[in-house]
């Protein structure tokens, strides 16, 4: 009932009365079950957190390739934000504030990495994902491109943060995708030679004076 409101009204100008009201309790009820508006939205948070993690578990560890389970997921986290814009970046906010204590636990992300992780292992163990760097730094990288989308919407609520997921997991993708072989310097130098012929001969003249 209090999500209804929050999605329709907004969580800043939802009051306890409503929220009372359309639970058919008394003020001092709500107040019996929690200290605050922002005590409820606390708990919605971890509420909103549990489903998240099922939805990345969901996606991220289904039969198919790398690439088709991560636009899976981007695209029902999209999905979602544009059911319920508003409360989902009050929950997100709210997230933000409880992780920001210093030295607090930070169950939430460990559990929500963990699938990004192992869908790397995969792709490095089946050739389509670079594997110049380890599975939990390159799962660190492509969760912080897709984490600045979020974090645009966070600081500008008028943020297209639908397309800015969208883009950002793309990005990502083709970042995790394998690197080719490296050019070694003198290789380089000696394409570059035969590229350009006259420098070979800059140079003998040079050395010649």
């Amino acid at each position: 009932m209090a999500r209804d409101l929050f999605t329709k009204q907004g969580f800043e100008t939802t009051t306890v009365d409503e929220i009372a009201r359309v639970a058919d309790v008394a003020p001092a009820t709500f107040f019996n079950h929690f200290q605050s508006k922002q005590a409820l939205l606390g708990l919605m948070t971890g509420e909103v957190f549990e489903y998240l993690h099922a939805m990345t578990s969901e996606h991220l560890e289904r039969e198919g390739s790398a690439d088709e389970k991560l636009r899976a997921f981007i695209s029902s986290a999209t999905e979602g934000i544009a059911a319920s814009r508003g409360v989902a970046r009050d929950v997100l906010l709210e997230f933000m504030r409880i992780d920001a204590t210093p030295n607090g636990p930070h169950p939430y992300l460990e559990r929500l990495f963990e699938p990004f992780v192992t869908l790397i292992e995969e792709g490095q163990t089946a050739g389509v994902m670079r594997d110049d760097h380890d599975a939990t730094f390159l799962a660190q990288m492509a969760v912080g491109m897709m984490n600045s989308a979020i974090t645009n919407w966070l600081a500008d609520p008028e943020y297209a943060v639908e397309a800015g997921l969208i883009e950002a997991a793309e990005f990502a993708l083709a970042t995790l995708a394998p690197r080719s072989t490296p050019v070694s310097a003198n290789a380089k130098a000696s394409e570059s030679n035969q590229s350009h012929p006259n420098r070979q001969d800059q140079r003998k003249t040079n050395d010649g004076n």
